[in-house]
């Protein structure tokens, strides 16, 4: 199960176990919301009977309100370095299926694999092959389903029926890669993954998470940006959140490396991230609370 958009630091791979960690509750607060994967996490836990999304940063808020309202359903555009840069701040879908990393930031593809990516999309959004003509013979080549992810696995399976050819060309390895990596596959399949967001009790804010009014009975996470980590576009001061922490009354569960002596760890797991299209790095991901938990408590 993929949930919420892809995003820089997005909780999809272990939503489940978080969310397994925390008790039960009338509300369900995603203070930091990001891609929205713990929020999507939360509505189909049936834990909670509604789910509150916040987010500040007003362009991913409007990427994942377009994301929850069916907006990129049929989305496809290629997107080149230069609309990349022109687009970046205005445009969810611009910004978060072709950053690197989704960091909303950086253009995903170099100089010399950007001509590679836009036949690759070409040929799964579009059936044109035209531009992959350079690279292999797809002349006879035909989709037999419209479905963006079935499409990828259609080109991949023929590319492998012709490996001799690629090899000689020096350009399988790559060629494969950028298929399992590309945008289109990775990231505008998971703009479209919308039913189960339908008749469901989800409300949006746009704010800082210390303006968010709370409810009583209530569950609130807080996926801060991380210390020493690559920065964000919003500005975080770590010491600020800490002391609201440790003033709230609200037992609230925090994602972080590291946190000061003075908070809880709550369970700690291994997720995997990567570094750029050829490698990746295991973290030790923790939840902590900034109270103890309740030895009656059962998750």
């Amino acid at each position: 199960m993929k949930y919420g958009m892809p995003y820089k630091g997005s909780k999809n791979q272990i939503a489940e176990t978080l969310i397994a960690r925390m008790p039960p509750a009338t509300h369900f607060y995603d203070l930091f919301g990001g891609g929205g994967a713990m929020t999507h996490c939360a509505m189909l836990s049936g834990k909670f009977q509604y789910v509150h999304y916040n987010e500040l940063d007003p362009l991913v808020f409007k990427g994942f309100q377009m994301f929850i309202n069916g907006d990129f359903k049929t989305e496809n555009r290629w997107i080149s370095k230069e609309d990349f840069y022109r687009l970046r701040d205005s445009d969810p879908y611009v910004a978060i299926c072709f950053s690197f990393g989704n960091d909303l930031k950086s253009y995903a593809y170099s100089t010399e694999r950007e001509k590679l990516a836009k036949a690759i999309h070409y040929s799964i959004c579009f059936n044109d092959n035209s531009l992959l003509l350079e690279y292999t013979d797809l002349k006879g080549f035909s989709y037999h389903s419209e479905d963006i992810q079935d499409r990828r696995m259609e080109l991949q399976r023929y590319l492998k029926q012709r490996i001799e050819n690629l090899e000689r060309l020096g350009i399988l390895n790559t060629f494969l890669n950028d298929i399992r990596k590309n945008s289109i596959s990775r990231n505008l399949l998971n703009l479209k993954n919308l039913n189960s967001f339908k008749n469901r009790n989800i409300f949006l804010t746009n704010q800082s998470y210390d303006e968010v009014q709370i409810e009583p009975d209530s569950v609130i996470y807080c996926d801060p940006p991380y210390q020493n980590t690559n920065k964000y576009k919003v500005q975080f001061n770590h010491q600020e959140f800490y002391e609201w922490l440790r003033h709230s009354e609200s037992q609230v569960f925090i994602s972080e490396y590291e946190m000061p002596d003075d908070f809880f760890e709550v369970y700690s797991v291994k997720k995997l991230c990567s570094i750029n299209d050829k490698g990746s790095f295991t973290v030790q991901e923790r939840l902590y609370s900034n109270k103890p938990i309740p030895n009656t408590l059962e998750f």
